[in-house]
């Protein structure tokens, strides 16, 4: 996440949070790192920071 293509991580973020399975989902902990990277990357990737939010709003951690 910290050095991939924008493609690369949007594409690896779709799987993480809407495609594997519960079990294989990630923390909370998790998605609010990847948010943060996604963050200090700015530009596009804060399109993905906001689908982590949105991910973490929607309380997947259970």
């Amino acid at each position: 996440m910290q050095t991939a293509s924008y493609g690369e991580c949007a594409e690896t973020l779709d799987f993480w949070l809407n495609e594997c399975t519960l079990d294989e989902a990630p923390s909370a902990a998790v998605v609010q790192n990847w948010q943060q990277i996604f963050q200090s990357r700015g530009n596009k990737f804060l399109r993905l920071a906001t689908l982590c939010q949105q991910w973490l709003n929607e309380d997947n951690t259970q």
